[in-house]
C-alpha cells in the first residue's frame, strides 16, 4: 500500500494543469487486476486542459465508493520536492498524500484481499476547482441505481455526515477613470465596493455565532479588493471577490439574495456574478450505513470543508464522507498522511467490501 501510495503521489495531478488523464489511465491497469465485470474511463473538458475520470463495476452497482485523484498545486514552503514522497516515522509525506491519494492506495490494496459485490469504485478528477468531472460522470448515466456512495476525503478515518456548502461571487464596478486631479467630480469604484466589504464583514460577524449545532456563523470572506493602477489615476473598475460557506438546513437562496443586496445599496450599479454556489449536505439515512461501518455510525463528524457528497446527494445519493489523514494537513506544505489511518483505511474498505456481498 505504501508504495503504491508513492506511486501515486509521484503522478503530477495539480489542478489546475495536471495529467488526470495519464493517472486515469494508469488506475484501469490498476482495475483490471481485480476482475471488474466492465471498467470505464473517460476525458472531461475543462479550461485549462481535460479531466478524467476511471471507475470498475462488480455487478449491478448500488454502492459507490468515490475518490478524486487530482490536487492543489503545491503551496509555499515545502521542505522537498511535493511529488517525491517521502517516509517519515509516522507515515508518507508528498502532494495529494492525505486528499486524497491515500484512499486510492487503501481502496486499492483492499481489493486485493475482497473483492465487493454491487459496487462501484470511481476515481474522478476536478474536485478541487470546478467539479465538472463528477457532474460527466452523474451526466453520464452510469451510477444511475447507485444508492449509497462513501466519499474519500481526509476526515482521519470517522465518517463524516454534515457540512457546509460554499458559495463565491465576483462583483464588478465600471468607473469612468482619469487623472486623479479630477477624482473629486468622478466615480470611485473602489470606494463604493470598499463600502459593499465592509458591509458584507459586519453581516457575517453579526453572524459568527448564529446557525445549528457544529456550525456557527457563516464563514463570510473578503477575498480581494482591487482595480487600482497607480497612485494618481482614478480606477476605471474596481472588482470585489468574496466567499461564505452557509450551514446545512440552510436557506441558501435566500442567504444569496441578502448578500446581494448588502453590495447592490452602496454599490447600485455593481455586476455580480456568482462564481461557485454548492449546497450544503447532510447524510439521508444514517443507518443505512451501519452494516458497512458498525459502530462508527454512533460518532458522526461535522465538516467544516466542502466535498463533492453534496453533488452526490443533490442527485438523489446517500452519501457519507470517509478517508484517511486530517483536513489540516490537506492543502498545507509538507502534506502526510500517517501510516495508522492508511492501515485502518485499508481494514475498513476491506470490511464494506465483505458486506456488499450480505447487503442490497
Amino acid at each position: 500500500m505504501i508504495e503504491l501510495l508513492e506511486r501515486l503521489i509521484r503522478a503530477k495531478t495539480p489542478n489546475p494543469g495536471g495529467d488526470e488523464i495519464g493517472l486515469a489511465t494508469a488506475l484501469e491497469d490498476d482495475f483490471r487486476a481485480f476482475g471488474p465485470d466492465e471498467i470505464r474511463h473517460a476525458a472531461v473538458a475543462r479550461p485549462g486542459g481535460p479531466g478524467a475520470y476511471v471507475w470498475a463495476r462488480w455487478g449491478k452497482p448500488r454502492l459507490l465508493v468515490n475518490a478524486h485523484i487530482d490536487t492543489v498545486p503545491p503551496n509555499a514552503g515545502w521542505t522537498g520536492d511535493p511529488w517525491q514522497s517521502r517516509r517519515v516515522d509516522d507515515g508518507v509525506m508528498g502532494l495529494g498524500a492525505a486528499d486524497t491519494k491515500g484512499a486510492i492506495a487503501a481502496i486499492l490494496t483492499a481489493l486485493g484481499t475482497q473483492r465487493p459485490r454491487d459496487t462501484m469504485i470511481l476515481f474522478s478528477g476536478d474536485e478541487e476547482l470546478g467539479g465538472r468531472v463528477l457532474r460527466a460522470f452523474l451526466d453520464s448515466g452510469a451510477g444511475r441505481e447507485v444508492e449509497r456512495a462513501i466519499v474519500c476525503e481526509p476526515t482521519s478515518c470517522r465518517l463524516g455526515m454534515r457540512h457546509r456548502g460554499v458559495a463565491a461571487l465576483i462583483a464588478r464596478l465600471a468607473g469612468q477613470g482619469a487623472h486623479s486631479s479630477l477624482a473629486d467630480r468622478m466615480p470611485a469604484p473602489l470606494v463604493e465596493l470598499a463600502r459593499a466589504a465592509v458591509a458584507l464583514r459586519d453581516w457575517g460577524q453579526a453572524r459568527k455565532d448564529a446557525g445549528p449545532p457544529g456550525f456557527p456563523g457563516v464563514c463570510l470572506n473578503i477575498a480581494a479588493l482591487d482595480g487600482g493602477v497607480a497612485f494618481n489615476v482614478v480606477p476605471k473598475e474596481a472588482r470585489l471577490s468574496a466567499s461564505l460557506r452557509p450551514p446545512p438546513g440552510a436557506d441558501v437562496p435566500a442567504i444569496l439574495a441578502e448578500v446581494r443586496d448588502l453590495i447592490l445599496r452602496p454599490a447600485p450599479a455593481a455586476e455580480i456574478t456568482w462564481t461557485l454556489d454548492n449546497p450544503p449536505f447532510a447524510t439521508r439515512d444514517p443507518e443505512a450505513f451501519r452494516p458497512l461501518f458498525g459502530e462508527l455510525v454512533d460518532a458522526p463528524l461535522d465538516l467544516g470543508f466542502w466535498t463533492e457528497g453534496a453533488a452526490l446527494a443533490a442527485a438523489g445519493v446517500n452519501c457519507v464522507i470517509f478517508g484517511p489523514g486530517d483536513i489540516a494537513r490537506a492543502h498545507a506544505a509538507d502534506e502526510w498522511v500517517p501510516r495508522a489511518d492508511l492501515q485502518r483505511a485499508r481494514d475498513l474498505f476491506v470490511r464494506v467490501f465483505a458486506a456488499t456481498h450480505g447487503t442490497s
